[in-house]
């Protein structure tokens, strides 16, 4: 088991324009996928990748410096630090049940399609560290309890299987992913959530007739409503709000409008490579077992080639500020995946309001709440984890966490329950 961890954290530590090539050749070597298309899509997919990492990392360079200063403008103290989800995944790796809970991952999603109760094969072998990350938080929390961890971590992934069966429409008609899903716990545990909240929003007067989307404002103004455009204008206001210079807010501007422009037309790239592959494999799939009816599950990374979402995601920097220093219960400041998190948030809120920018700020900002008490709720047993996994507190710090692990809603209930009746019994 060393081995096969050690050869995982080897990997992962090449990032993912390598480690995306690496997963796609294995597994097209296991399907046989024509070496044509297999060589291509894995190269293509690790380019894709590292184009969206360059942007999205170089806007967080530049953006980063004004969130940070919005927080010192705004006063806001919080005594629990976000660590950032890289620090949160290499934790989970090595995490000693790793690489076991990959095996009944694995296992769990070869049952389900043998017993028909998905239809989703789970491709992206890196999103595996979310299941684990959920058996690793049962095993602290229950005292190293072995056995309730590996339940744990197969309900998880169990459950984040049939919801992307049950967002695969969604997927296919709003994303224009076709035969692809999300399975990743981190984002699809809140696609219930963004569907009940939308329905919500259908019944409240005034709200239900709000619909801001770019392609209608494009309309009615012209290039006001075109993406680059707006980029500008977002970055400017929190460039503004941040209380820099006129050149700051400039550079802050100009930068979230190059994001909003291009990181699209890298995720673009990506599904260049990714969809011939996911085709091949559904194909030989379909000669293997022809009636059923095979979805390839990928990470929810992809949903950011929306502009919708990115939208959404950059308007929610400032607002999850403002949302961490006056949510009561809340102690976690959240700057090292602010403007990740915030993305990822707004996918199925945006998603299932059909590109509602309006809709989707209200329910994402719910949702951020949520998130936010989630992560501080868990930072004692995030803080033994990241302890174990070699993390060293800051000096001043007693507990660390992250958005990130706010994220996983179906994961914290299952710990939560867990260790409930663990304490019971």
């Amino acid at each position: 088991m060393g081995i096969v961890v050690d050869g995982l954290n080897w990997i992962v530590q090449l990032g993912p324009m390598v480690m995306m090539p690496i997963i796609i050749l294995v597994l097209g070597l296991v399907f046989r996928v024509k070496t044509k298309v297999l060589v291509k899509s894995a190269l293509t997919i690790g380019v894709g990748f590292a184009g969206v990492n360059i942007v999205i990392n170089w806007f967080v360079a530049q953006v980063g410096p004004s969130v940070q200063a919005m927080v010192s403008n705004w006063g806001i103290q919080t005594s629990i630090m976000d660590v950032g989800w890289p620090a949160r995944a290499a934790a989970t790796w090595a995490f000693p049940l790793a690489a076991v809970m990959i095996f009944i991952v694995l296992g769990v999603n070869i049952l389900m399609l043998l017993l028909k109760q998905t239809n989703t094969v789970m491709v992206d072998f890196w999103s595996y560290n979310h299941y684990i990350f959920i058996a690793a938080l049962v095993y602290y929390a229950t005292g190293k309890n072995i056995a309730l961890a590996l339940i744990a971590g197969a309900l998880d992934a169990a459950i984040s299987l049939k919801l992307a069966d049950w967002t695969t429409p969604l997927v296919e008609d709003y994303f224009e992913l076709e035969g692809v899903n999300f399975p990743t716990a981190n984002s699809v545990g809140w696609a219930p959530i963004a569907w009940f909240l939308n329905k919500i929003w259908d019944v409240i007067p005034g709200i239900k007739n709000i619909d801001i989307q770019p392609e209608k404002i494009q309309k009615r103004f012209g290039f006001v409503g075109e993406p680059l455009f707006m980029g500008f204008i977002i970055g400017s206001i929190i460039g503004l709000l941040s209380g820099g210079s006129i050149g700051n807010t400039l550079i802050v501007g100009m930068s979230t409008a190059a994001t909003m422009l291009l990181t699209p037309k890298m995720m673009q790239i990506l599904m260049d490579g990714l969809i011939p592959f996911a085709n091949s494999i559904k194909k030989i799939l379909k000669e293997k077992f022809p009636s059923s009816n095979f979805t390839i599950g990928v990470d929810a990374a992809l949903t950011v080639a929306n502009s919708n979402v990115i939208a959404t995601g950059i308007i929610m920097v400032p607002i999850t500020l403002v949302l961490a220093a006056v949510v009561p219960g809340n102690k976690l400041l959240p700057i090292s995946d602010i403007a990740y998190q915030a993305m990822w948030l707004s996918a199925w809120p945006v998603a299932f309001s059909k590109g509602n920018i309006f809709r989707g700020i209200l329910s994402t900002s719910i949702i951020t709440v949520v998130v936010l008490l989630i992560a501080t709720n868990l930072a004692d047993v995030h803080t033994q984890l990241a302890i174990a996994g070699g993390f060293q507190l800051p000096e001043g710090m007693t507990a660390i966490s992250t958005e990130d692990a706010g994220t996983h809603v179906i994961g914290y209930i299952i710990t939560k329950v867990i260790e409930f009746f663990n304490n019971i019994f």
